[in-house]
């Protein structure tokens, strides 16, 4: 068990061949060597000195003074040992209640430091906290208790609290990662993903700081100015100091401020003129402000000072590839000159190439970036669209079955049920997701969907209906298959269903705006419910005010509540952001009924350009094309005087 592992391979286990051997052979916890059977009957042997994560004798703890340790009664030996047992057998709750207890009373390194790491490992903020600030009292020198200590706080997403701690580091082992992680956690970012503090926690599991605690945006907010007040009255060393610019740059950047933050890199960048973490700051806050040629500038004028930094180079490259791709390439081929087995070097040029149009030595560099276990799926991905592109079917399904995982896993896997369709039959590609969903118990949620879009894409909505309620029933209340199911029942006119299902949802997540929207405005389309419609799509409208679904329908309520001239509106903002056939058909409804017919026209025309069979717009255009010789009235529209009383909207949106 990978968890059981992780807090044994922390510290010794007392577990001997029984408990009187144990009594008579242990005098101290610290420094003993045991052996334990795992569950596959392999013998565990771990040294109780303390060690880093990756199982090496931590420096910072040798070098330090450590109270000597007495032998312990029976009575804490046999609590420790039933502790042990606990950790054996998963149960870690157990295990951490008689560690605290042993570590209050016996106020012990090595148990304090179990305590510790069981509390991490389970998300224990209080038992972290406590064990912490124990580990800091007994030994108040070690770099290791201090590093406890910053990530308890972490965890309490308390970076005021953190911050001595980081200041500690900094001054006295030259840490400049605790130093700056503090950062981290008032930006309620990952808690030093893939950082020494993070290893063998659930934050190296990829855990957020303080999940489930009361780290909002507003209480983040009010923490960074005192944060920054904190960190401007550090005193350090004249060659420390400068890097207190820098913690504060990276703060006033998230309270949004990005001129300020532009301003204190500089001047940390003064002092420190050819520091890379500063400059590549730098570089962000400039891009994120669209500043892309003073981007430029500056990395060409580190670049020039420093044309073997690859980590400039490469970030040159990057912000190249959105103002000139070409000019991307010729730096990344530098970069792959200096480093031939940089593999990311070669995945980033693939798609480069591959961008503008140069298909063979993108292939070549795709096949290399898969030697890199890291870049495999992505590789894999990509050498399989290329040879679906090119007709290369056998080989774009060797392709897409490789990926395995990662953000293309889906997209495989659903590309490759299409063309196992096309050959073979949907009954095929329905055997190979069901396998799938066997092989990746992770995905079978999304694998469910993609079965069922499968069906809906081969005229099965009933079947894909069923496949939806299948998956419902393995993932209960699952917020995605939920969505999915309501979209078929409301293509079946099964409102009642779909209602059903999307408030379902709504319980799970109040503020999905796709959900409200969707409600909202299936409401439109199977009943005469639109005020409570228009509550739902403008609920919807104010969490996401730019998503151009959600403006459409918000227009289309308006229109049909009434409001036309601030309909239109809406609609207009919707069809800006993204020209669909489907508003383009509530557009043209709207200016008709305003008198612009030829602007109705012209909007309809261009929506059946990019849709000629948009059933929809089709119906839309044919119910006016007939009354067009006809006086505009409201029996044109299917209404008695004005859109407050239209029976029913048209259209099948999708949300």
């Amino acid at each position: 068990m990978k968890n059981r592992q992780t807090i044994i391979s922390a510290q010794r286990v007392f577990l001997t061949l029984g408990i009187t051997a144990l009594l008579s052979a242990c005098a101290s916890i610290s420094g003993t060597v045991t052996q334990v059977e795992n569950s596959a009957g392999e013998l565990i042997s771990e040294n109780t000195q303390h060690k880093t994560p990756d199982n090496k004798l931590d420096s910072s703890v040798k070098s330090n003074e450590e109270p000597a340790q007495g032998a312990f009664p029976e009575e804490v030996l046999y609590q420790l040992l039933v502790a042990d047992i606990a950790l054996i057998r998963g149960q870690f709750e157990l295990a951490l209640d008689k560690y605290l207890q042993q570590a209050r009373e016996t106020r012990d390194i090595a148990v304090i430091e179990m305590a510790n790491r069981i509390a991490v490992h389970q998300g224990n903020t209080e038992a972290t906290v406590e064990t912490a600030e124990l580990w800091l009292e007994v030994t108040p020198n070690q770099a290791i208790a201090h590093h406890a200590a910053l990530q308890a706080y972490a965890l309490q997403a308390n970076p005021l609290k953190a911050l001595p701690h980081a200041y500690w580091l900094y001054s006295n082992t030259d840490d400049v990662e605790a130093f700056l992680v503090v950062t981290g956690i008032a930006e309620g970012s990952k808690f030093a993903e893939g950082s020494k503090f993070a290893e063998g926690s659930k934050f190296a599991e990829g855990s957020k700081f303080a999940e489930g605690s009361e780290f909002a945006e507003g209480s983040k907010q009010e923490l960074l100015a005192p944060l920054i007040e904190a960190y401007g009255k550090l005193a350090l060393g004249p060659d420390k100091q400068p890097t207190v610019k820098l913690a504060q740059a990276i703060l006033y950047r998230e309270s949004g401020q990005l001129e300020t933050a532009i301003k204190t890199v500089e001047q940390f960048l003064l002092l420190a003129p050819d520091n890379q973490r500063g400059l590549l700051f730098l570089v962000q806050i400039l891009q994120q402000q669209d500043r892309m040629t003073e981007a430029l500038s500056r990395l060409e004028e580190a670049l020039q000072r420093m044309p073997d930094n690859g980590s400039l180079r490469l970030q040159y490259a990057r912000v190249l590839a959105i103002t000139d791709r070409p000019q991307a390439i010729v730096q990344l081929e530098i970069l792959r000159l200096k480093n031939p087995d940089n593999q990311q070097v070669k995945f980033l040029l693939a798609l480069l190439y591959l961008n503008q149009g140069s298909v063979e030595p993108a292939v070549d560099l795709f096949k290399q970036a898969s030697t890199d276990p890291s870049l495999y799926a992505d590789s894999q991905y990509h050498l399989g669209s290329i040879a679906d592109r090119q007709g290369d079917i056998g080989s774009a399904l060797l392709h897409y079955r490789e990926v395995r995982n990662g953000r293309n896993y889906l997209a495989s896997a659903s590309r490759t049920a299409l063309l196992l369709t096309e050959l073979h039959g949907v009954d095929i590609a329905r055997t190979y997701l069901q396998q799938l969903r066997l092989e990746q118990p992770s995905q079978s949620a999304s694998l469910f969907q993609v079965e069922s879009n499968l069906l809906l894409g081969s005229g099965q909505a009933d079947m894909a209906f069923t496949v939806l309620s299948n998956g419902l029933k393995a993932h209960p209340n699952n917020t995605q298959l939920l969505y999915a199911r309501s979209m078929v029942a409301e293509l079946q006119d099964n409102f009642e269903l779909a209602e059903q299902d999307l408030r379902t949802l709504l319980i799970e997540d109040a503020d999905n705006s796709t959900a409200l929207n969707a409600l909202g405005y299936t409401m439109l389309l199977h009943t005469d419910r639109y005020t409570e419609a228009h509550k739902l799509i403008k609920r919807a409208y104010l969490l996401d005010p730019g998503n151009p679904a959600i403006l459409d329908s918000l227009g289309w309520v308006l229109f049909i509540l009434g409001d036309a001239q601030q309909a239109l509106l809406y609609l207009e903002k919707a069809m800006a952001i993204m020209a669909d056939p489907e508003i383009a058909a509530h557009l043209g409804e709207v200016q008709w009924f305003l008198g612009d017919r030829q602007a109705a026209m012209q909007i309809w025309t261009r929506g059946l350009e990019q849709d000629p069979d948009h059933k929809t717009l089709n119906e839309t255009v044919d119910r006016h094309r007939k009354h067009s010789e006809e006086a505009l009235d409201a029996e044109a529209f299917g209404i008695e005087s004005t859109p407050t009383t239209i029976d029913k909207p048209s259209g099948e949106q999708t949300p």
